[in-house]
């Protein structure tokens, strides 16, 4: 019997909308995601690729009414399965769950929702890759370094203090655990404890790399955290190695701190916001 290899998936005819959250107070913010949307249209795999925002125009919702494949796969750029991934979205979708089937002046349209960027295996390669180079670049003495993953954290759901968990955890395993010769990863939240304005009670390494785990590139990870652990957002500077993807580094209070931009603008992501179509692809094809 001869073996035939199973033909790759085609989505010539399919089209991908990638929806990230957005805010109306960084105009920076949904940039990632539409570069990413651009460079997924330009390697013309997909019949239309495009990016909505849940907090501001263009909106989730008035996207996916101008796109006119028939299959239509929704990708999150989220970090988590949060409130927004399990709540907001569907609801501005008017999704019925994983697969919605609708009619449209267009004709019928199969909706399809994938997991969210965040909890992608890539997502903790990327960050330690980010981590160790930091370390390297800077000659960081990682006998008192400490490492804090900054997640966004929330009262409405576990999803992201969980899922910050899991990414610490599954940092240490690289070997970063003892970088400081005891216990040297922390976890910090922006709305939830342990806040991420008070991480000085964690630790008092002389060496602190900050490492947001957020997939935007918006107000949180270009203001909230820089100015909560010591930085000074509007320095341009700071806002130059921002754009380019550099980690920032200023002394506080006697310490070394270092933060690194959010993986966001990371090239990667576009190969991540592929595989989940792939995997949603695989696992509701025949549904």
């Amino acid at each position: 019997m001869t073996y035939t290899p199973a033909s790759p998936p085609n989505f010539s005819s399919a089209g991908v909308l990638i929806a990230a959250h957005g805010s109306p107070n960084s105009p920076g913010g949904p940039s990632a995601t539409r570069h990413h949307a651009e460079h997924l249209a330009n390697m013309e795999i997909f019949a239309e690729v495009s990016a909505g925002f849940m907090a501001e125009k263009p909106f989730v919702s008035d996207v996916l009414d101008d796109l006119e494949s028939s299959e239509i796969y929704i990708v999150p750029n989220l970090a988590t399965m949060g409130y927004i991934y399990q709540e907001k979205l569907p609801k501005a979708l008017g999704l019925t769950g994983q697969v919605t089937e609708r009619i449209t002046p267009k004709g019928h349209q199969r909706l399809i929702l994938t997991e969210p960027v965040g909890s992608h295996p890539l997502i903790v390669k990327m960050m330690t890759s980010s981590i160790e180079a930091t370390l390297k670049a800077f000659a960081i003495d990682t006998d008192d370094t400490a490492l804090v993953i900054v997640g966004h954290g929330s009262t409405k759901s576990r999803a992201s203090f969980q899922q910050t968990e899991k990414i610490a955890s599954e940092i240490a395993q690289f070997g970063l655990a003892d970088i400081a010769g005891h216990k040297a990863i922390f976890k910090a939240f922006l709305e939830e404890v342990p806040f991420v304005e008070d991480w000085r009670m964690q630790t008092e390494a002389q060496n602190v790399i900050f490492a947001p785990f957020l997939i935007s590139d918006g107000f949180h990870a270009n203001r909230d955290i820089p100015l909560a652990i010591g930085f000074d957002p509007g320095d341009l500077d700071f806002q130059a190695n921002l754009a380019q993807g550099k980690a920032s580094e200023t002394m506080f209070n006697g310490q070394r701190l270092i933060y690194l931009p959010p993986l966001g603008s990371h090239p990667d992501v576009a190969e991540i916001i592929f595989s989940r179509v792939k995997q949603a692809q695989e696992n509701f094809a025949n549904t």
